[in-house]
């Protein structure tokens, strides 16, 4: 099929709608990553404490695709969207002003769920608006322009922290959500006929998922390489401050980690078209754990030492993330958004569950964090290595 430059310029405008929405749910993680060492010291909690911020929000991310994903396949998209992003309102505000912990992890908990729906609900659009052959290259293109503000994020929430104070990166938050939907939700066009699923039980729907192996394979992939760029990114604040760096210093070594994930993206349809992309992408978290492990029994220390090795894992997880993404969408007729929420749903919840282990392990060390790379990297590389056979 043809594509002309005006349905080619369409179809842009749509994907950055979407990104605009989804980018929220990533956006939260990323701005608050190199404020938690500020954040432990403003509400009195030790250092893994202040991890949960990420962890609990993982959990919400996940627990949020759960019911996203169905009801986006029932009642429809926008109202999804909107209740989304009321919620992904609500929570900002009350982190922005949590006088506690719990309070902050009670918030975090709702923005969360909010976020979700965006991730959610884009993901699916693209499936609905663009076919089969298309979408694999739009959904690279989604996760590359949905990349581009969560790898700013770090820069701008260390800049902010530094200037005032981690609750301002909250506040942030919110304001753009709103921005994002007044910008973005005239300019999605409804759903296609038929792309809302008639009403039915969500558990049938799972055992079938369940009984599909390509499904429980590309889930485990996924959930195995974002717990290794998760496991990175709740950790290294703290490597980074105890070598002597500030908020603001700490955030662009983020922002290098996410470049490479932009980059990543952008290898997707070239690799599709001549090797399996999952399993390079796997390949490549992978080499970079057991670099991070070699430096680390080295004695090789320092800012350049800990991220150098991140961005082949972040590599990875931008090759590995849409290409997952387009296999689940037709993994089983009829669910494509329960299929990715299940899997997104899956993808959050190991990924916070394993910051949540990895936590229980202080002091963080370059060591520590090296070896949790390489059980992460070896999950998924069991995936990707079950999907093929």
């Amino acid at each position: 099929m043809t594509v002309t430059p005006a349905k080619a310029r369409s179809g842009n405008a749509v994907i950055l709608a979407l990104a605009a929405i989804a980018a929220l749910g990533s956006m939260a993680i990323h701005m608050l990553v190199p404020a938690l060492p500020q954040l432990a010291r403003d509400l009195q909690v030790e250092p893994g404490a202040a991890q949960l911020a990420i962890s609990v929000y993982l959990a919400g991310l996940g627990l949020g695709q759960l019911l996203a994903g169905p009801a986006v396949d029932r009642i429809g998209r926008r109202p999804v969207l909107l209740a989304g992003i009321t919620a992904y309102v609500l929570g900002a505000i009350g982190s922005a002003l949590a006088p506690s912990l719990p309070w902050l992890l009670a918030a975090r908990l709702v923005q969360a769920l909010g976020g979700a729906a965006g991730v959610v609900t884009a993901r699916v659009m693209v499936g609905d608006l663009f076919g089969r052959e298309e979408q694999a290259r739009r959904q690279a293109t989604l996760m590359m322009v949905v990349l581009i503000s969560p790898s700013a994020a770090p820069v701008i929430g260390g800049l902010l922290a530094d200037l005032g104070s981690w609750r301002l990166i909250p506040a942030v938050l919110g304001l753009s959500a709103l921005a994002a939907l007044a910008i973005a939700l005239p300019m999605l066009p409804p759903a296609r006929a038929g792309a809302v699923a008639p009403a039915r039980a969500f558990l049938p729907d799972l055992a079938r998922l369940l009984r599909n192996r390509q499904f429980l394979a590309v889930t485990m992939t996924l959930a195995g390489g974002s717990s290794a760029l998760y496991l990175f990114l709740s950790s290294a604040a703290f490597l980074l401050h105890d070598f002597g760096l500030s908020e603001s210093e700490a955030g662009p070594f983020f922002l290098v980690v996410a470049a490479t994930s932009i980059a990543g993206t952008r290898l997707v349809a070239p690799l599709g078209r001549r090797t399996d992309a999952v399993l390079a992408g796997v390949g490549l978290i992978l080499a970079g754990a057991v670099i991070e492990l070699a430096l680390a029994l080295g004695g090789v220390t320092g800012p350049i030492a800990l991220v150098a090795p991140m961005m082949l894992v972040g590599l990875g997880a931008g090759i590995v993330g849409p290409s997952a993404i387009s296999i689940l969408l037709y993994v089983e007729e009829g669910l494509a958004g329960t299929a990715t929420s299940i899997a997104g749903a899956a993808q959050m919840l190991v990924s916070g569950a394993a910051t949540v282990a990895f936590a229980q392990f202080a002091p963080v060390s370059p060591l520590r964090l090296a070896l949790a790379l390489i059980i992460a990297a070896s999950a998924a590389l069991a995936g990707a290595t079950a999907r093929r056979g």
